[in-house]
C-alpha cells in the first residue's frame, strides 16, 4: 500500500495548502495524460486555467503524417463511412486537431444513426472541444444498462470530471471497474479525479494500483512519481506561519 500524506497540523495547514496548490498547478498538465489513455482528452479548468490533453499532442512522426494523409483521402472518397471516420477521427485527435475530429465524427453520426461505436467516438470528441452536455448525451447512447461498455463508462467519468461533477465521475469509474476490475486506465482516471479535489492520498493509492498492473501504460508510473513528489513537498512545508493580528471591529 502506498504511503499516505501525513496529517497537516492546524499551525501549518495554510502554508501546506498553498504549497500544494502551487505544485498542483505544475503537475496537473502532465497528469492529464492519464485521461488520454482511455481515449478521452482532458480540458479540466478547475486549477490554473484549462488543461490540455498533452498525451495526444506530441510532434507527428513521418509515418503518422503519411497515415493521416491516407485516411484523409479515404475519408474524402467516402465521407461518413463508419470505419474510416472512426480511424480518421482518432488520428486527428492524436494530433490535437480536436475541432476537425469532432466534425468528422459528427458527420459519421448522421450517416450511421444509432451506431454505438460511432456514438462513443463522437461523444469523446465532443468532450475534447468542451461540449460537455452534448458529450454526455451522446455517450449515454453509446451503450445501454443491459449491455454497459466500460470504455464508455470511463469516458462518461472523464467528462463528468471536466464538468466539476467529481462524485458522479467516480460513480462511472466504479461501474467500469465492476466490469474490468483493476483496469489501469480506469484506475488512472480515478486517481486524477481524486487529485482534482486535492485528495492526494487517494490519488496516489489509485495511481499506485494502476501502475502495478502488468499491462499499465508506462506514463501512469510517471504520473505516480509526480503525485508522490507533490505529497512529499506538501508534507515538508514549513510548520510555522506568520503571526496575524486580531481584526479590528471595522474589519469584523
Amino acid at each position: 500500500m502506498p504511503n499516505r500524506m501525513g496529517p497537516i497540523m492546524p499551525g501549518n495547514r495554510g502554508t501546506a495548502s498553498r504549497a500544494m496548490k502551487r505544485h498542483l498547478g505544475a503537475i496537473l498538465p502532465v497528469l492529464a495524460i492519464a485521461l488520454a489513455i482511455s481515449g478521452c482528452s482532458s480540458r479540466l479548468g478547475q486549477f490554473n486555467g484549462s488543461l490540455h490533453d498533452v498525451g495526444r499532442t506530441s510532434a507527428p512522426t513521418e509515418a503518422g503524417t503519411a497515415n493521416i494523409e491516407s485516411l484523409a483521402r479515404r475519408y474524402d472518397a467516402n465521407p461518413g463511412d463508419k470505419a474510416v471516420s472512426i480511424a480518421y477521427g482518432g488520428a486527428l485527435r492524436a494530433r490535437g486537431q480536436f475541432q476537425q475530429a469532432a466534425a468528422v465524427l459528427q458527420r459519421a453520426s448522421i450517416v450511421n444513426v444509432g451506431d454505438k461505436e460511432v456514438a462513443a467516438a463522437y461523444g469523446r470528441a465532443l468532450g475534447d472541444v468542451g461540449r460537455f452536455d452534448e458529450a454526455m448525451r451522446v455517450l449515454s447512447q453509446a451503450h445501454s444498462a443491459d449491455r454497459p461498455d466500460w470504455r464508455v463508462l470511463s469516458s462518461q467519468g472523464v467528462v463528468s470530471d471536466q464538468m466539476g461533477q467529481h462524485s458522479r465521475a467516480r460513480e462511472f469509474y466504479a461501474e467500469a471497474l465492476k466490469i474490468v476490475p483493476d483496469n489501469p486506465s480506469v484506475l488512472s482516471n480515478l486517481g486524477l479525479s481524486y487529485l482534482l479535489t486535492r485528495d492526494i492520498a487517494k490519488a496516489e493509492e489509485m495511481l499506485a494500483r494502476a501502475a502495478s498492473m502488468a499491462n499499465a501504460d508506462p506514463r501512469i508510473a510517471a504520473n505516480l512519481t509526480m503525485v508522490r513528489g507533490l505529497r512529499s513537498q506538501a508534507a515538508a512545508a514549513p510548520a510555522t506561519r506568520p503571526a496575524t493580528s486580531k481584526a479590528s471591529p471595522a474589519q469584523r
